[in-house]
């Protein structure tokens, strides 16, 4: 992806107005699937490519995770999620970064969670790089869009700016078993595949894969 992402122009109130109840009403969809990956795998080193604003941090619990990493190519929606999970303190770090292009120590991972990211980025590179930031026995839960009647980009006020106009220009459905595929090759197992309902008749699949010990 080029420096000139659409992400980097697309403002936090957008973003978040345009995931929020008002639009896509997402938000509270994927946290609930976040809260259940962190309930459920306990991760003390948990990574989050496309952090976005920190939806979902507030599901850490700082007495089981002791690192979180997220990722995101957009300054200002880190600099709220700094500003909102605050109570994690030493164990929030926040970089600005593709996924593709990030740096972070291999197998150093044990759960990474990846909500609607797949879809904007180079998925094949994208899965390769997080299936290697794993350590041996760490989970991968990826959420992914699937094809629906509102289309690639579900409508809103925000959805007709020119920053998100490029956001669904740039923006490719991958299928789940296209995803899986990649993993495959990376050496990530399937473990867990759900459908979640969210507005607009659009599903979103969410998926954990593993890396064997």
């Amino acid at each position: 992806m080029s420096p000139r992402n659409p992400w980097t122009l697309v403002p936090a109130a957008d973003y978040e107005g345009h995931m929020g109840p008002e639009g896509a009403d997402q938000l509270a969809p994927l946290s609930a699937v976040f809260a259940r990956a962190c309930r459920d795998l306990r991760p003390a080193r948990l990574l989050v490519p496309g952090v976005g604003t920190g939806n979902g941090l507030e599901h850490v619990d700082p007495a089981v995770t002791e690192r979180v990493v997220g990722l995101d190519v957009n300054l200002q929606y880190l600099a709220v999620a700094r500003q909102r999970h605050g109570r994690l303190g030493h164990r929030l770090e926040l970089f600005c970064a593709e996924v593709e292009h990030a740096d972070l120590e291999p197998a150093s991972f044990d759960l990474a969670f990846a909500a609607l990211l797949f879809e904007h980025v180079d998925a094949a590179a994208a899965a390769a790089r997080i299936a290697g930031w794993l350590a041996p026995g760490g989970s991968l839960v990826a959420v992914l869009q699937l094809p629906s009647p509102a289309g690639r980009v579900s409508p809103s006020r925000f959805a007709g700016t020119p920053a998100f106009r490029a956001v669904a220009a740039g923006m490719r459905l991958v299928p789940p078993e296209e995803l899986g595929g990649h993993l495959g090759r990376a050496g990530l197992v399937p473990r867990q595949a759900y459908a979640v309902e969210v507005a607009h008749e659009t599903r979103l699949f969410a998926g954990r894969w593993l890396r064997p010990k």
